[in-house]
């Protein structure tokens, strides 16, 4: 899919009009319905506009053509134990394991 395909069918999935993207950008909904229709190039500062709004896309996915979802991954959250709670975690596998 090209980057415009992509980024329509994620407006239609979310339920947005031209109309509201047009209203919030700033132009009329027939200049989006030029760039969502591929007949005029995106330019870069709607793209990153529509990024801004849109936190959930991916960047990389957008710009990958063998990628069709443009949604990123959710990303798992990484905890680093402090010190006390490797040592506790440490004496609790030793009490189960002598219990």
């Amino acid at each position: 899919m090209k980057i415009h395909e992509k980024i329509r069918e994620y407006s239609k999935s979310k339920g947005e009009t031209l109309r509201e993207i047009a209203e919030e950008y700033g132009m009329t909904p027939q200049a989006i319905q030029l760039y969502f229709s591929g007949k005029n190039a995106i330019p870069l500062n709607f793209l990153v506009w529509y990024l801004e709004k849109h936190p959930d896309l991916d960047l990389y996915a957008l710009f990958d053509k063998n990628r069709e979802s443009i949604v990123s991954e959710p990303k798992t959250p990484y905890h680093k134990k402090t010190k006390k709670q490797e040592v506790i975690d440490q004496i609790v596998a030793i009490l189960q394991k002598e219990m």
